[in-house]
Protein backbone atom coordinates (compact mmCIF):
# COMPACT_ATOMS: atom_id res chain seq x y z
CA UNK A 1 0.00 0.00 0.00
CA UNK A 2 1.09 3.53 -0.65
CA UNK A 3 2.71 5.36 2.04
CA UNK A 4 1.05 9.14 2.71
CA UNK A 5 2.86 11.21 5.06
CA UNK A 6 0.95 14.72 6.09
CA UNK A 7 3.20 17.03 7.09
CA UNK A 8 2.04 20.65 7.75
CA UNK A 9 3.67 23.99 8.42
CA UNK A 10 1.69 26.67 10.57
CA UNK A 11 0.62 29.45 7.97
CA UNK A 12 -0.56 32.56 9.98
CA UNK A 13 -3.74 34.45 8.62
CA UNK A 14 -3.85 37.27 11.20
CA UNK A 15 -0.51 38.46 13.13
CA UNK A 16 -1.78 41.16 16.03
CA UNK A 17 0.62 40.04 18.20
CA UNK A 18 1.66 42.90 21.00
CA UNK A 19 3.77 41.99 24.17
CA UNK A 20 3.11 42.68 27.61
CA UNK A 21 4.43 42.32 30.32
CA UNK A 22 2.79 40.25 33.57
CA UNK A 23 4.37 41.50 36.90
CA UNK A 24 7.73 42.89 37.38
CA UNK A 25 10.80 42.77 34.89
CA UNK A 26 12.24 39.28 35.26
CA UNK A 27 15.86 40.92 35.71
CA UNK A 28 16.52 44.33 34.44
CA UNK A 29 15.64 47.20 31.99
CA UNK A 30 18.11 46.12 29.47
CA UNK A 31 16.69 42.75 26.97
CA UNK A 32 17.04 41.37 23.88
CA UNK A 33 14.81 40.18 21.33
CA UNK A 34 12.61 36.35 21.01
CA UNK A 35 11.45 35.42 17.32
CA UNK A 36 9.12 32.75 17.95
CA UNK A 37 8.22 30.49 14.74
CA UNK A 38 5.81 27.55 14.35
CA UNK A 39 6.41 24.57 12.47
CA UNK A 40 5.36 21.07 11.77
CA UNK A 41 7.62 17.70 13.26
CA UNK A 42 8.03 14.76 11.03
CA UNK A 43 8.60 12.71 13.93
CA UNK A 44 6.91 9.84 15.44
CA UNK A 45 7.41 7.51 12.72
CA UNK A 46 7.84 4.43 14.51
CA UNK A 47 5.39 1.63 15.01
CA UNK A 48 2.94 3.72 16.62
CA UNK A 49 3.04 6.08 13.38
CA UNK A 50 3.89 3.93 11.13
CA UNK A 51 -0.09 2.71 9.98
CA UNK A 52 -1.82 6.19 9.93
CA UNK A 53 1.38 7.33 7.72
CA UNK A 54 -0.01 4.56 5.30
CA UNK A 55 -3.85 5.23 5.98
CA UNK A 56 -4.89 9.07 6.59
CA UNK A 57 -3.91 11.54 4.55
CA UNK A 58 -5.38 15.13 5.55
CA UNK A 59 -5.65 17.95 3.05
CA UNK A 60 -6.50 20.75 5.09
CA UNK A 61 -6.04 21.78 8.89
CA UNK A 62 -6.87 24.96 10.32
CA UNK A 63 -6.67 25.53 13.86
CA UNK A 64 -7.37 28.67 16.47
CA UNK A 65 -5.15 30.08 18.91
CA UNK A 66 -5.29 32.76 21.76
CA UNK A 67 -2.47 33.86 24.04
CA UNK A 68 0.62 32.64 23.76
CA UNK A 69 3.02 33.74 27.40
CA UNK A 70 6.42 32.92 28.07
CA UNK A 71 6.58 32.86 31.74
CA UNK A 72 9.94 33.22 33.74
CA UNK A 73 11.69 31.29 36.38
CA UNK A 74 10.59 33.75 39.02
CA UNK A 75 6.76 33.43 37.81
CA UNK A 76 7.01 36.99 35.88
CA UNK A 77 5.39 36.30 32.43
CA UNK A 78 5.63 38.44 29.13
CA UNK A 79 2.70 37.38 26.47
CA UNK A 80 2.56 37.21 22.93
CA UNK A 81 -0.93 38.15 22.77
CA UNK A 82 -3.62 38.60 19.56
CA UNK A 83 -5.96 41.17 19.79
CA UNK A 84 -7.90 38.65 17.66
CA UNK A 85 -7.97 35.07 17.57
CA UNK A 86 -4.72 33.58 15.58
CA UNK A 87 -6.69 31.72 12.74
CA UNK A 88 -4.14 29.31 11.69
CA UNK A 89 -3.53 27.26 8.18
CA UNK A 90 -1.80 24.31 7.93
CA UNK A 91 0.03 23.92 4.45
CA UNK A 92 1.74 21.48 2.60
CA UNK A 93 5.43 22.76 2.07
CA UNK A 94 7.17 22.06 5.98
CA UNK A 95 8.43 25.25 5.83
CA UNK A 96 8.99 26.98 9.06
CA UNK A 97 7.19 30.30 9.50
CA UNK A 98 8.01 32.98 11.75
CA UNK A 99 4.98 34.56 13.76
CA UNK A 100 6.99 37.56 14.91
CA UNK A 101 10.19 38.90 16.71
CA UNK A 102 9.76 41.08 19.67
CA UNK A 103 11.22 42.53 22.75
CA UNK A 104 11.99 41.10 25.81
CA UNK A 105 13.60 41.72 28.89
CA UNK A 106 16.80 39.71 30.42
CA UNK A 107 15.72 36.80 32.05
CA UNK A 108 15.43 33.00 32.41
CA UNK A 109 12.25 31.65 30.75
CA UNK A 110 11.25 28.45 31.55
CA UNK A 111 7.32 28.16 30.27
CA UNK A 112 5.25 28.59 27.50
CA UNK A 113 1.69 28.48 27.80
CA UNK A 114 -0.87 28.82 24.21
CA UNK A 115 -3.94 28.56 24.44
CA UNK A 116 -6.24 26.60 21.83
CA UNK A 117 -9.61 28.65 21.52
CA UNK A 118 -12.77 28.17 19.68
CA UNK A 119 -14.25 31.08 17.58
CA UNK A 120 -16.99 32.47 19.37
CA UNK A 121 -19.61 35.03 17.86
CA UNK A 122 -17.37 38.00 20.03
CA UNK A 123 -14.59 37.43 18.19
CA UNK A 124 -16.62 39.52 15.18
CA UNK A 125 -14.56 39.63 11.96
CA UNK A 126 -12.79 36.47 12.39
CA UNK A 127 -15.89 34.48 13.53
CA UNK A 128 -17.84 35.91 10.17
CA UNK A 129 -14.43 35.23 7.91
CA UNK A 130 -14.09 31.50 8.97
CA UNK A 131 -17.70 29.81 9.02
CA UNK A 132 -16.15 26.07 8.51
CA UNK A 133 -14.54 27.58 12.70
CA UNK A 134 -17.36 29.16 14.39
CA UNK A 135 -17.82 27.48 17.51
CA UNK A 136 -14.83 25.53 16.95
CA UNK A 137 -11.10 25.80 17.33
CA UNK A 138 -10.26 22.51 15.07
CA UNK A 139 -10.91 21.86 11.72
CA UNK A 140 -8.82 19.17 9.52
CA UNK A 141 -10.49 17.30 6.24
CA UNK A 142 -8.48 14.34 4.14
CA UNK A 143 -9.19 11.20 3.24
CA UNK A 144 -8.72 7.33 4.30
CA UNK A 145 -6.80 4.73 3.07
CA UNK A 146 -5.87 6.20 -0.11
CA UNK A 147 -9.22 6.77 -1.50
CA UNK A 148 -9.83 9.99 -2.17
CA UNK A 149 -13.78 9.31 -2.23
CA UNK A 150 -13.48 7.99 1.69
CA UNK A 151 -13.20 11.75 2.66
CA UNK A 152 -13.38 12.68 6.04
CA UNK A 153 -14.20 15.87 8.19
CA UNK A 154 -12.90 16.39 11.83
CA UNK A 155 -13.65 19.40 13.88
CA UNK A 156 -13.70 20.18 17.66
CA UNK A 157 -14.64 22.66 19.43
CA UNK A 158 -11.51 21.80 22.16
CA UNK A 159 -10.89 25.10 24.32
CA UNK A 160 -7.71 24.38 25.85
CA UNK A 161 -4.42 25.79 27.63
CA UNK A 162 -1.54 23.99 27.03
CA UNK A 163 1.69 24.41 28.98
CA UNK A 164 5.32 23.43 28.12
CA UNK A 165 8.39 23.75 29.95
CA UNK A 166 11.96 24.82 27.94
CA UNK A 167 14.25 21.94 28.79
CA UNK A 168 17.16 23.54 29.78
CA UNK A 169 15.46 27.05 30.41
CA UNK A 170 15.50 29.74 27.69
CA UNK A 171 18.58 32.17 28.82
CA UNK A 172 18.07 35.83 27.36
CA UNK A 173 20.86 38.14 28.35
CA UNK A 174 23.78 39.82 27.30
CA UNK A 175 25.53 37.05 26.15
CA UNK A 176 22.52 35.50 24.03
CA UNK A 177 20.48 38.72 23.42
CA UNK A 178 18.84 37.11 20.38
CA UNK A 179 16.82 33.50 20.94
CA UNK A 180 14.24 31.72 18.63
CA UNK A 181 11.82 29.79 20.04
CA UNK A 182 9.66 27.16 17.66
CA UNK A 183 6.10 25.64 18.27
CA UNK A 184 5.96 22.38 16.60
CA UNK A 185 3.46 20.02 16.11
CA UNK A 186 3.87 16.63 14.63
CA UNK A 187 0.62 15.39 12.81
CA UNK A 188 1.96 11.82 11.92
CA UNK A 189 0.83 10.99 15.46
CA UNK A 190 -3.03 12.81 15.42
CA UNK A 191 -4.79 9.79 14.06
CA UNK A 192 -2.24 6.52 15.81
CA UNK A 193 -3.60 4.48 18.62
CA UNK A 194 -0.68 3.94 19.75
CA UNK A 195 -0.57 0.17 18.70
CA UNK A 196 0.49 0.35 15.39
CA UNK A 197 -2.56 1.03 13.98
CA UNK A 198 -4.75 4.20 13.38
CA UNK A 199 -8.01 6.02 14.93
CA UNK A 200 -10.56 6.29 11.69
CA UNK A 201 -11.44 9.92 12.04
CA UNK A 202 -15.04 9.38 11.03
CA UNK A 203 -16.12 7.04 13.79
CA UNK A 204 -17.31 9.42 16.47
CA UNK A 205 -16.19 7.49 19.20
CA UNK A 206 -12.53 8.04 18.16
CA UNK A 207 -12.97 11.54 18.86
CA UNK A 208 -12.15 12.11 22.19
CA UNK A 209 -8.20 10.13 21.38
CA UNK A 210 -7.73 12.28 18.24
CA UNK A 211 -7.72 15.12 20.80
CA UNK A 212 -5.47 14.19 22.93
CA UNK A 213 -3.25 13.09 20.38
CA UNK A 214 -3.67 16.61 18.77
CA UNK A 215 -2.37 18.20 22.43
CA UNK A 216 0.12 15.88 23.10
CA UNK A 217 1.91 16.67 19.86
CA UNK A 218 2.94 20.12 20.59
CA UNK A 219 6.25 20.45 21.58
CA UNK A 220 8.31 23.74 21.95
CA UNK A 221 12.19 24.56 22.16
CA UNK A 222 14.93 26.86 21.53
CA UNK A 223 16.53 26.81 18.10
CA UNK A 224 18.61 29.58 17.86
CA UNK A 225 20.84 28.44 14.71
CA UNK A 226 17.44 28.54 12.85
CA UNK A 227 17.41 24.76 11.43
CA UNK A 228 13.83 23.53 12.58
CA UNK A 229 15.62 21.43 15.48
CA UNK A 230 16.03 21.40 18.65
CA UNK A 231 19.44 23.02 19.36
CA UNK A 232 19.48 20.26 22.67
CA UNK A 233 18.90 17.43 19.82
CA UNK A 234 21.79 19.09 18.39
CA UNK A 235 24.03 18.99 20.99
CA UNK A 236 23.05 15.56 21.62
CA UNK A 237 24.15 14.67 17.75
CA UNK A 238 27.21 16.78 17.93
CA UNK A 239 28.42 14.75 20.87
CA UNK A 240 27.69 11.05 19.00
CA UNK A 241 29.46 12.32 16.29
CA UNK A 242 32.77 13.48 18.08
CA UNK A 243 32.61 10.00 19.56
CA UNK A 244 33.21 8.09 16.46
Amino acid sequence: MKQILAIFTWVVLALSFSLTGCGKDPIASNGGTMKLSIKAASGGLGKSAGSQAQQITITSARVVLGEIEIETTNEDSMGFESEVPLVVNLNLTGAMTDLGTVSVPFGIYEEIELEIDKLESEDSLAYRANPDLQERSIYVKGYVDGDTNAVFILTSDLDEEQEREFSPPLVVDANSPQVNVVLSLDTTTWFSDGRGGYLDPRLSQNQEAIERNIKASIKVFEDDDGDGNDDGDDDDNDDGDSDD
